[in-house]
């Protein structure tokens, strides 16, 4: 009997693949609010009640998230939810320092007026943003990676975004423990604003030099909250 060309077969949607990605938002949604507080227990069982799914799509949800670094999965029917340390989040920023500062020299080479304009819109937006944490983390990101956007291959964000998910938990569950004055606000807000004119100079040094620092001072305040944090749950 012949077979049919794949060409010739009708395309049929595959339910599975978008009912995964929606359990894995969800899921990682909640974990990044504190819903689910680090350190806790998740039962693959309730989370299949709560999102009215099988066990299969959840367990594709965990393993993605366990891939990020958000989640252990376990023996049996459960998975543990990460507990947020000092190490991990040395080690994230460690590696964005590394590939985010590489990418930022060929970026600097080779900017664009398109790309400059996107990355002034974009820090429009998160200056205007006031502490609500998945807003300001994808205002933020979206300023960044449209600088790095024209050198980043597939395999550099792939990595990234793994990178900058991680980095967002520490940021929603600590943002009440971060320092909000106005003159810290502003002077993230001017980090931001050397790193767009630097790139709008094609000063590729420098322009990784501001990034790099960029990136040390921002995992200096995440240190400090996590900090602050550790020491009231101490008390």
């Amino acid at each position: 009997m012949a077979r049919r060309s794949r060409s010739d077969r009708a395309t049929r949607p595959i339910a599975h693949v978008s009912l995964v990605d929606r359990v894995t938002s969800e899921l990682r949604a909640s974990i990044l609010t504190g819903e689910i507080q680090p350190g806790s227990s998740v039962s693959i069982v309730e989370l299949c009640e709560l999102y009215d799914v099988s066990h299969i799509p959840v367990r594709e949800a965990l393993r993605r998230l366990e891939s990020e670094g958000i989640v252990s999965l376990r023996p049996g029917r459960s998975a543990l939810v990460a507990a947020l340390s000092p190490e991990d989040l040395a080690d994230i920023y460690r590696l964005r320092r590394l590939i985010e500062g590489d990418l930022a020299v060929k970026a600097a080479r080779s900017m664009t007026e398109e790309r400059l304009a996107d990355a002034e819109q974009a820090l429009e937006e998160y200056a205007a943003i006031e502490r609500e944490p998945a807003t300001l983390a994808a205002a933020h990101h979206a300023f960044h990676e449209t600088l790095l956007l024209d050198v980043m291959g597939n395999v550099d964000r792939n990595v990234l975004e793994l990178l900058w998910h991680s980095a967002d938990r520490y940021l929603h569950l600590l943002m009440k423990d971060l320092d909000h004055a106005p003159e810290t606000k502003e002077q993230r807000i001017d980090e931001h604003r050397e790193l767009l004119e630097l790139a709008r100079d094609g000063k590729a040094a420098a322009f990784k030099k501001s990034w790099i620092a960029h990136l040390d001072a921002s995992e200096r305040s995440l240190m400090a909250a996590l900090g602050s944090r550790d020491v009231a749950d101490s008390a």
